[in-house]
């Protein structure tokens, strides 16, 4: 009896700290928002932006599992009010100043409020009450130097923009990066806005490397839905018109290869899915790209494919 006494005892001061833990991080979080409005209106006093304001109905965290989250975020812009809302955003293996290895973010349901709506043409308003914004963001480093980052955007469930790369040597980077995330945010402003230390991070990136990557589209019916809507309001031919005037230009590109005017080709006729990849046969150094090193490469297309290893795919 008195050990499980004990042990429940043991459990109860456990769980509170996890508690009083999670409500630290809770009250960061809010505090980091807080800072945010107020350096908004410090720029909007001195007439920098116009005055931006956040406010969300509730935040929560779990330290144990890294997870954070804001619900129902609120942008506003001065007078206008209400401009946009996030319905909510997830962030993972990341802390308030801090910068974890590996990390994601999840934004989800950004929509214009009905302040925007109101100043759009009928046709533009209705169609963007229907539009919901999605995004998820994704990092990783290893200890090798190896820098991984993806992002996958979407619009509704009809069209959505992924991308991913992966970069090399970015050790240097990569802890002028983490140095920055354990800064206040005075003191992080003031670095961002000073033209040597940017320079500083930029010579720190010039020592990285660009390993390979990949960027798709995938269209469900949302380009043509956009351009029955801009043919509509008088704007743009329509979708066909459109259509075949794309086809003409890939037709008539004169020194895109044949296998890409062909891939190109099929995604007209068919707007399902696009992807465009390359790759180096050694990582590409950001220095080398700068110094001008590289302009053998850059002669024609068909050079700058070679080099880089392109290929596109269609649907």
């Amino acid at each position: 009896m008195k050990k499980s006494l004990i042990a429940l005892v043991v459990i109860g001061v456990a769980a509170a700290g996890v508690v009083y833990v999670n409500q630290q991080a809770e009250d960061a979080i809010k505090q980091q928002l807080d800072n945010a409005n107020q350096s908004y209106r410090e720029l909007a006093a001195s007439g920098e932006m116009p005055e931006i304001s956040l406010a969300y109905k509730d935040v929560s965290a779990n330290v144990l599992l890294s997870n954070y989250s804001i619900s129902g975020l609120e942008i506003s812009l001065a007078e206008m009010g209400t401009i946009a809302t996030v319905d909510l955003i997830q962030a993972k293996g990341i802390k308030p100043q801090s910068l974890a290895d590996k990390g994601s973010v999840k934004v989800t349901g950004i929509k214009a409020a009905s302040a925007v709506l109101q100043m759009l043409p009928p046709q533009t308003s209705a169609f963007m009450q229907d539009i919901a914004l999605h995004g998820d963001y994704d990092y990783a480093y290893t200890e090798n130097g190896e820098l991984m980052f993806s992002q996958q955007t979407r619009i509704n469930d009809e069209f959505a923009l992924n991308y991913s790369f992966s970069l090399a040597q970015m050790q240097q980077f990569w802890q002028v990066a983490k140095d920055l995330s354990a800064l206040p945010p005075e003191l992080l402003q003031a670095l961002l806005t000073d033209e040597a230390y940017i320079g500083q991070m930029i010579e720190k990136l010039a020592a990285g490397a660009l390993k390979n990557g990949n960027i798709t589209i995938e269209n469900k019916g949302f380009i043509e839905r956009t351009l029955a809507m801009t043919a509509e309001m008088g704007q743009t031919p329509d979708y066909r018109t459109v259509q075949g005037m794309a086809l003409a230009g890939v037709g008539s590109a004169p020194q895109l290869p044949q296998d890409m005017k062909d891939t190109l080709t099929a995604f007209v006729q068919k707007p399902e899915k696009l992807s465009l990849s390359f790759g180096f046969t050694e990582p590409l150094q950001f220095a080398r790209m700068q110094s001008g090193e590289l302009a053998e490469h850059m002669v024609s297309p068909e050079a700058m494919i070679k080099f880089a290893n392109v290929k596109l795919q269609a649907n």
